[in-house]
């Protein structure tokens, strides 16, 4: 795939982005299709929550023109579990729809581009050093993982900007890897992806008289692509990224994307020691955490990222050390960091 084109599919998607939003944001408001603010110091302003509308856009447009399905059989499935991911995060946004319902479409997404679509990973059991599996050891690993990345998208988009700079970390990160493995396709959708997060995070962090939310809307479809980017790599024999060879596939995808899952499975277990249900919302979330932490949105946002590159960095370091360990030392080295806000708050509010 020449380069143009992939510097014209994220020019469109940016645009399309761009342009879309300032008409989504007046029909919002006059529909009364907003939230609120998060900034503490807004004083309750009412902010849409359809940004999602204008990165679903940027995205199927340009993905439909300029990708050639031929080359990539699962591309129906997947615009058509983006289209029900859509309509479900559509409706959450306007009426408010029950976590299980959401839970039972992700799914059914899953399963839709897992087994017509033919998109798993091939052999999760050798990733880990374990041996080959069966093909329903293989579908059962892939579903739990698309729905897994799926929900920790969702869940982190609580400040202005995580969402959006975290997806766009790991759309540009997969984009290298996909175009040094020549996966023409897939690095035509990181790109378009990357162009259109661009453009809603121009409103959502910068504009200060047309601020967006992504809602549902965007941070499901954020969470699909996200996980049908990372199932891909997975199967990928030989990762190349930036003249580095990566030995332990696993590890390096999840640090790519290590802070929604790792918030993910933390609050997940916090709220099952509190007897809570792991779909009750809260602010135990480690956004929240920095924030309450005396953070600005930005600053917390700053803070998630940096991390997030030091983290995938470090797993490149020590990728000779084996899958597992690097693993391991991960989910340590995020663990740590996720409990500085707390105890940065517990000194605090001593003085």
């Amino acid at each position: 795939m020449q380069n143009g084109i992939l510097l014209g599919g994220f020019l469109s998607a940016l645009a399309i982005s761009l342009l879309a939003i300032p008409s989504i944001i007046k029909v919002a408001i006059s529909k009364g299709l907003y939230g609120v603010q998060r900034d503490k110091g807004s004083r309750g302003r009412k902010v849409p929550t359809l940004g999602g509308l204008a990165i679903f856009a940027g995205v199927l447009i340009p993905l439909s023109l300029l990708a050639d399905f031929s080359e990539l059989p699962v591309l129906p499935y997947l615009i058509a579990g983006a289209l029900l991911l859509f309509f479900i995060g559509l409706k959450d946004d306007i009426l408010i729809i029950a976590p299980w319902w959401k839970l039972l479409g992700q799914f059914l997404v899953a399963l839709v581009v897992c087994m017509p679509g033919r998109l798993r990973i091939m052999n999760p059991g050798g990733l880990m050093g374990l041996g080959p599996g069966n093909e329903a050891f293989s579908i059962l690993i892939t579903v739990l993982g698309i729905v897994a990345v799926i929900n920790s998208y969702n869940l982190i988009d609580g400040i202005d900007g995580l969402a959006a700079g975290i997806g766009l970390l790991a759309s540009a990160v997969f984009g290298i890897v996909f175009y040094l493995a020549e996966l023409q396709v897939w690095t035509l959708m990181a790109v378009i992806f990357s162009g259109s997060l661009a453009g809603f995070a121009w409103y959502n962090v910068f504009s200060p008289t047309k601020k967006i939310y992504m809602g549902d809307t965007g941070s499901l479809l954020l969470g699909f692509l996200m996980s049908l980017m990372a199932v891909r790599i997975l199967n990928i024999e030989e990762i190349n990224f930036l003249n580095l060879q990566v030995k332990i596939p696993l590890a390096f995808v999840l640090a790519v994307l290590i802070v929604p899952l790792f918030d993910l499975l933390r609050i997940i277990i916090i709220r099952i020691f509190q007897r809570r249900s792991p779909l009750s919302p809260d602010r135990n979330h480690i956004h929240y955490r920095l924030v309450d932490a005396g953070l600005s949105h930005l600053q917390s946002t700053g803070v998630l990222l940096g991390v997030n590159l030091v983290i995938i960095a470090l797993v490149l370091f020590i990728q000779g050390a084996g899958e597992i360990p690097a693993i391991l030392l991960l989910l340590a080295a995020a663990t740590i960091l996720s409990l500085l806000p707390g105890i940065y708050i517990r000194k605090k509010n001593k003085l």
